[in-house]
């Protein structure tokens, strides 16, 4: 009876094993799974980030090509405003010249205008002298 007695712990105790020993194998499997699944969403944010930045490095590649464009534009203005300046101060003495030599013109042709028993009236001066006021 004894024997009989132990032989059905001892068939308990399997049957216990048994259960916890399947418990822990499910618990491994889903462990297996779940680090499977961690695995492949690792690799897959590797490959997004790779291709994050293959695409960051054209975006950076084409805003340098971009920047440099608009640099030799920049420069070409500046160069060109440089050159209208210089045009404009050469246009501005021309100008001043010219006032110059109109003014001139218009006193001579007033002043030459009297006879000589004539005197060049009030008149005649306050136009000459604004004339250089007028230009």
């Amino acid at each position: 009876e004894q024997v009989v007695k132990r032989l059905g712990m001892a068939h308990e105790e399997i049957q216990r094993l048994t259960d916890e020993l399947q418990r822990k194998e499910k618990e491994q499997s889903k462990l297996d799974s779940a680090l499977k699944k961690a695995q492949l969403e690792i690799e897959e944010l590797k490959e997004n980030l790779t291709k994050l930045r293959e695409n960051d490095s054209v975006d950076l590649k084409k805003a340098k090509e971009h920047n440099q464009r608009l640099d030799e534009e920049i420069l070409a203005l500046r160069n060109r405003v440089r050159s209208l300046n210089s045009e404009k101060k050469v246009f501005g003495e021309v100008v001043e010249r010219l006032k110059g030599d109109i003014c001139e013109s218009q006193e001579n042709k007033q002043l030459g205008n009297h006879s000589p028993g004539k005197t060049v009236d009030d008149e005649q001066k306050a136009q000459v002298f604004l004339c250089s006021f007028v230009f």
